[in-house]
């Protein structure tokens, strides 16, 4: 297996240089490029060249509701769970965008997650609008029993629960219906 894996790592290694190796870029390629003042200069010619737009824009999360579905991971010895939550926008948004967000985890178990904004490119090409998707993890999370708090804010606006452990269930201690929705509120363990 482990000969496997280093095979197709290889090989997925040695096609993205030869395809990087393969294509041909003017800015890259040609040796009389210089920067300066933020903008290409051809050392031999007088003319500027800018760099060419942002091909992508953020998108503010504004009248959006999210919902989080919870998930969790029991470790080897089952006396705690790991957390994570798949994060669903109720807006559309390019198929090609990218739900953007910060979550952590503190030395106290106190869960944060930040949502952001949607980054989508100026013209999308994708399959149209779409909710947008994005998994949340946290590293180091093994909980044990008890409560520990839960912090989301969206668009300017803070909503606070707990998530309680216990030795049959994770509970999502959540009351809210707008803005941040936590479905479903309690998993068996």
């Amino acid at each position: 297996m482990k000969k496997l894996t280093y095979s197709i790592v290889t090989f997925l290694l040695a096609f993205f240089i030869v395809s990087g190796c393969t294509k041909k870029n003017d800015v890259i390629s040609s040796p009389k490029i210089a920067t300066s003042n933020n903008a290409l200069k051809n050392s031999g010619d007088t003319t500027v060249k800018t760099p060419p737009a942002d091909t992508s824009q953020l998108v503010a999360l504004t009248g959006d509701k999210i919902t989080l579905a919870p998930g969790y991971h029991q470790n080897a010895a089952g006396d705690s769970v790991a957390i994570s939550f798949n994060a669903v926008t109720t807006n559309r948004y390019c198929s090609n965008g990218l739900l953007k967000f910060h979550n952590t985890l503190d030395a106290n178990n106190n869960f944060f997650i930040d949502f952001l904004n949607v980054q989508e490119p100026l013209v999308c090409h994708g399959t149209g609008d779409i909710p947008m998707v994005a998994a949340i993890n946290f590293q180091k999370s093994y909980l044990v029993n008890g409560s520990h708090p839960l912090k989301i804010t969206l668009n300017g606006t803070t909503y606070t629960g707990n998530i309680i452990v216990s030795a049959n269930s994770i509970t999502f201690d959540w009351n809210y219906s707008t803005g941040i929705v936590i479905s479903p509120k309690t998993l068996t363990r």
